[in-house]
């Protein structure tokens, strides 16, 4: 099998970046509208103390509105890429943490409704799709080529 060119490369970041982006965006847009139906999903998940549950619930989605849009206009990707990672890892980790509690709590990740089922291994394993995105967009863009100087005219 022949490896892809850099080009392609460079085309399938492209493309990573800006879907990773459109599910962040997606994700945040119903949670900046409605804090209060998200501030219950985070009281639900019984990791935060009351006095940074509203903290969380009105400032995260705007962390993940903003690495959204950097990754989508291609500004700052590399910085937001990471972020992205690592909010990743730690929803992983709370995901099977509260299984192994026993609890079953809407993630709040596409939907506001606390009272929503919730699939633990499903939450999970798209989570590690995302993560892997996030990792792709950090690693490619780590190694993209430079763009070439323009040419001097000797003016």
């Amino acid at each position: 099998m022949k490896p892809m060119s850099p080009v392609m490369i460079d085309y399938a970041t492209i493309a990573v970046r800006i879907a990773l982006g459109a599910v962040f965006i997606f994700s945040s847009v119903g949670k900046i509208a409605q804090p209060s139906a998200f501030a219950e999903i985070v009281t639900n998940y019984r990791l935060l103390p009351p006095s940074l549950v509203w903290a969380t619930a009105v400032f995260f989605p705007w962390i993940e509105a903003v690495c959204a849009t950097a990754l989508i206009f291609g500004r700052l990707e590399k910085g937001a890429a990471l972020m992205i990672s690592i909010m990743m890892v730690i929803f992983i980790a709370i995901l099977v943490y509260n299984g192994y509690r026993g609890l079953d709590i809407a993630c709040g990740c596409f939907s506001l409704s606390a009272q929503a089922p919730s699939n633990i291994i499903l939450n999970s394993l798209r989570n590690v799709v995302i993560l892997s995105a996030g990792i792709w967009v950090l690693i490619s863009s780590s190694y993209r080529r430079p763009k070439p100087a323009p040419a001097e005219t000797g003016y």
